[in-house]
């Protein structure tokens, strides 16, 4: 399959701030967009272990940055570390007022036409 199941896809991130709220900046465009509700993947080299593991709605400040409903002023920082692996953010959800994904199964039915 050369396309994402579901979409907005994971991103790589470049720097997470030590601020109210958090703010994440990702290596390439997101395509996120605010009520998003994501998921930090990453190993403690990085530092900023608070984040992992827990859920975040986010807010869009630009087409590479968002902020997360969290205070990180005091967590330990987010360092890039020099590794084959790469700290990610991915969404698992959305905020279900908003229901903006609702329409977009980007699933190919069995036998049927591609999305």
């Amino acid at each position: 399959m050369t396309t994402p199941v579901w979409q907005p896809a994971a991103r790589i991130i470049s720097s997470i701030t030590n601020a109210n709220p958090g703010v994440v900046t990702t290596t390439t465009p997101h395509g996120y967009f605010n009520g998003l509700i994501i998921l930090f993947f990453f190993p403690s080299k990085f530092g900023m272990q608070e984040l992992v593991g827990n859920n975040y709605v986010i807010t869009i400040l630009s087409p590479t940055t968002f902020s997360i409903n969290q205070d990180t002023t005091l967590f330990n920082p987010f360092t890039l570390a020099v590794t084959t692996q790469q700290p990610q953010v991915s969404p698992v959800g959305e905020v279900a007022s908003t229901l903006k994904n609702v329409e977009k199964n980007l699933l190919i039915p069995v036998g049927g036409p591609s999305p």
